[in-house]
């Protein structure tokens, strides 16, 4: 999970992208941009150096990629529809999936959109 710096400089690297955006998009020079904002071209230069460096990281970083998970037919119990096919009941009738060695136990009744919330969580760690 991020922390609270990682966020505020990813928000803060978003924008200085959406002011570089404005600037190439204006028809103007980056010294008259920068002038008209009350910059220094100095400034603007070493805010495109951040934000390229950090589009450079997420380049670098692997991206997490949702495989099939396998699961033991000893868990089951009794089929259910609201079960998806992946992942089984445990004797406490809640769902639990299984992959890598990460377990995740979820209540029986969740909903098709709180899953889908968790995968866009997990896959943004």
């Amino acid at each position: 999970m991020p922390t609270i710096k990682e966020v505020k400089m990813e928000l803060r690297h978003r924008e200085l992208a959406e002011q570089i955006a404005e600037c190439q998009n204006s028809g103007m020079s980056v010294r008259e941009w920068c002038q008209s904002k009350g910059l220094s071209c100095n400034t603007y230069y070493r805010r495109l150096r951040a934000v390229r460096l950090d589009l450079l990281k997420q380049a670098d970083s692997p991206t997490q990629k949702i495989v099939p998970i396998s699961v033991s037919n000893e868990l089951c119990e009794a089929p259910s529809p609201v079960v998806p096919q992946h992942a089984a009941l445990n004797s406490s009738g809640s769902v639990v999936m299984r992959k890598d060695g990460i377990e995740i136990e979820l209540p029986q009744d969740i909903s098709e959109d709180t899953i889908l919330a968790l995968l866009r969580g997990l896959k943004q760690c």
